[in-house]
This record gives structure tokens, sequence and C-alpha cells, in this order.
């Protein structure tokens, strides 16, 4: 059993090997802390205490704890692997194209960029986006498309805004993004979880759960899911869509990589399904530049009206400046030589991973890594997802365990993921051989 404060502990550690606390950074007080993580300050006074003697932070007297100076100890100790966090390497990142992009549209469109506009979106990008969109078979008119900070934002609105059927629960996969499930918790939605393997879902089992009736909606990521790098073939999506529109339940299509896509003929379920019934969200983020708090989603027209006005409740509008750099960038051909070269670059890191788990891992580990994407799963059959967790960040290894990915009480497996973004080739070798020292 981990104790409280050794949970405080392993995140703020976390922070440090990544980089986020920054060497001679003042960390958070005990109470800002404490009220954060909703942990009592003892618990937090002793995660610093044993962080003290890690001699990871000090104490400063009447002005509180620091992040340790020392260069073994910081961020950009080069011993530490970094497979946890969305950083994009130099000679991915796309921020002087975008720069550049900023100042375009800043030219073009002058003073209209500070002024208020519609929650929906810059009519401009939406243009755009209509046209950008039929790359990926998607097919829809502009008054479908809304603008959101973001995905998440889009996602928490539909999770909590009231649908025309009046249903309440939502079906997620099992695991799921994180994130989606604390969204789920804080608007006290009811939930229903359905196990996820690299196979898809028990489609027997989804027309139980569809059967026994108020399911608002279906929230799924088809390709290079979050956690697992899981993708669903054509033929499963079909089957999926077939059982959801039989008992009229709404689905919910998190695109966030689609850009990473390698395979031509695998379509968004949004193509195969009926779009009275079908929500489409893509996130600009993950492949472009994981600040850009922009994203959209394409709405059937029952939702729309209450859909604009819960974002309005929210925020008068997203960012009008980014949308325009957004949409001059996408205009450009800088936006097809970024893709391909990002594509190109995380296909290539796959192909590393694999070479060497094929290869070096032991079968006490199941392995599925995807051909590209962000995201690669390992499975344990003997040991704790978060007791690996904690062992590998004592190995200067930053790897999150899938357990936040599961609602409460779902029985799961121990999985751990991998993020290769942000390791180098040697990074993952040397993972890899840690990894299996565990075992």
């Amino acid at each position: 059993m981990e104790y409280k404060y050794e949970v405080v502990a392993d995140l703020i550690k976390k922070n440090i090997y990544s980089g986020k606390y920054k060497p001679g950074e003042k960390l958070p007080s005990i109470q800002k802390l404490s009220k954060a993580l909703t942990y009592n300050t003892d618990t937090i006074i002793k995660a610093y205490n044993q962080l003290e003697e890690e001699h990871l932070i000090y104490a400063v007297p009447k002005s509180g704890y620091y992040v340790m100076k020392s260069e073994d100890k910081m961020g950009t100790d080069k011993s530490v692997i970094d497979m946890l966090n969305i950083y994009l390497p130099d000679k991915i990142n796309p921020y002087k194209d975008f720069y550049h992009c900023m100042d375009k549209a800043i030219s073009i469109y002058g003073n209209k960029l500070f002024d208020y506009s519609s929650p929906k979106g810059m009519p401009e990008l939406i243009n755009v986006l209509t046209k950008h969109l039929m790359n990926f078979q998607i097919f829809t008119k502009p008054d479908n498309i809304f603008i959101t900070n973001g995905s998440q934002q889009a996602l928490y609105i539909l999770a909590t805004m009231a649908f025309p059927e009046g249903k309440s629960k939502v079906l997620v996969e099992q695991p799921t993004y994180s994130v989606m499930l604390k969204i789920l918790e804080s608007a006290k939605i009811p939930v229903i979880g359905i196990e996820r393997t690299y196979e898809g879902i028990d489609l027997n089992e989804l027309e139980a759960i569809l059967k026994k009736g108020d399911i608002k909606f279906f929230y799924t990521m088809p390709r290079y899911q979050n956690p697992t790098g899981f993708c669903y073939n054509n033929t499963h999506k079909k089957e999926i869509i077939r059982l959801l529109e039989k008992y009229d339940v709404y689905i919910v299509e998190d695109d966030y990589l689609a850009d990473l896509e390698l395979d031509k003929k695998s379509d968004p379920m949004y193509t195969m399904a009926d779009n009275d019934t079908s929500i489409y969200i893509r996130s600009f983020s993950k492949t472009l530049l994981p600040g850009l708090r922009l994203g959209m989603a394409i709405l059937p027209k029952k939702l729309q009206q209450k859909f604009i006005d819960f974002k309005f409740s929210i925020d008068l509008n997203t960012s009008i400046l980014t949308q325009g750099a957004l949409e001059v960038y996408l205009k450009s051909s800088m936006y097809k030589f970024h893709i391909k070269r990002t594509r190109k670059f995380y296909k290539n890191k796959m192909d590393v991973l694999r070479a060497l788990c094929n290869k070096e891992v032991n079968d006490k580990i199941a392995w599925y890594i995807p051909e590209t994407g962000l995201y690669a799963y390992m499975e344990t059959k003997e040991v704790q997802s978060d007791a690996l967790e904690k062992s590998l960040l004592n190995n200067k290894v930053l790897v999150s365990s899938t357990r936040s990915c599961y609602i409460e009480d779902f029985k799961h497996a121990e999985g751990i993921r991998l993020c290769v973004c942000n390791a180098t080739d040697e990074d993952i070798r040397r993972a890899v051989n840690i990894i299996e020292s565990q075992f």
C-alpha cells in the first residue's frame, strides 16, 4: 500500500524530473497544494520532508520550498527518460511557422482580431476547416462546425448539457481518456464502462448495455486511443455504429490524432454514421502545438443551439488571434509539410520501440505498439502498474499507470502508458532495458 504523502512526493518528483518545476523555482505552498490535491496539510508536509531527505528540494525559512539547483537533480538531467509528457522536439516543433502565421493574421484582419466575435467561431476559420476536413472524408457544412477552447471544452459542454431525449448516462471505453473521466466526475454525470482490448469491444455486451436504455452518448477514441494506442478496424466501427443507431444513442468521436493516420482507408466513424446522432471532436494541440487551445466540434442540428448557449455562458469567444493564425496555417503549405514530417517522426519512434520490445522483453509483459501515434501500451502480468510506475520513477523513467483511466471499481488490467514524443531513440532503448530489469 502506498501512503498519500508518497503519492504527493512522486507527483512533485515527476514535475521536477520532467522540467515542469525548474531548478531554483519555488514550489506551491503547503496550503495551496493541500487545497489543489484535497489532502490535509500534514500529508503535504510529509511529502516535502521526504523530498528534502532525497535532496531534491530545500526549505527557506519564512519563504517556502524550492527545487534544488544542483545539475544532477533538475529537469535537464540527461539521465531522466521522459515517456510521460508531450513536448514536441525542435525537429518537429512548428512554433516559428505559427508565429509567422500570427503576424500574417494580424496584417490581414487588423483590429478585428481583438474584438469580440461569435462564440461559434471565426467564419473564415470555419470555412477553411470545411474544406480541410474533406481530406479526411468528412463532408459537412460550415453551419455544423463550432470552434472551442480545445477539445476538452467541447467534451465538458456535451457531458453537462441536456440532450433532447433526456437521457443521463455516458458510456465510455475502459480504459479511456482520464480527463474525460474527470469531467464526468466533476459534473456528477453517471458513467458506465465497457472493456476495450486490442481486438475492440464486445459487441454483445455493448448491445446489452444499450438495451437497458438511458445512455446519452458513447464516448470513443477510435484510433490511437489515449492511453492504449488501440485502433478499431473499419468493420468494428460499422458494427458499433449499427448498434448505436439501433438504440438511438449518440456517438461522440474524439479524433485527436487524425493527422497521424497512415492508412488512407481508415475513415472516421463520422463518415459511416447517421449525422443526426453523430458528433465529431477534433483537437489541434497534440500534432501542432501542445499549448494551442483550439478544438472543433461537428454537431447535429438538434444539439447546436443548446451547445452554443452553454459555450456562451462559459466564455464570450475563443481567442480570435489564435483562430486567425490557424486559418492562415491550414491554408499554407506549412501545414502539409509539418504533418508529413510529424507522421514520419512518430512512425519511426514506434518502429524503434517495437523492434526493441520484440527482441528484449520477457513474457511477463504484453505490449501493444501501434504503427504511429503518441502512446504505446504495456500490460504487466505479475506487478501492479502503480508500483511499477513508482519503481521506474526511482530509476528516472517517467511513465504513467493507466489506473486513472478507469472508472472506480471497474475491473482493470495493470497497464502502463508510454509517450514516445519526448524520448530519443537511445532513451527508448534505455527505458526498455530498465523496464525489463523490473521483472
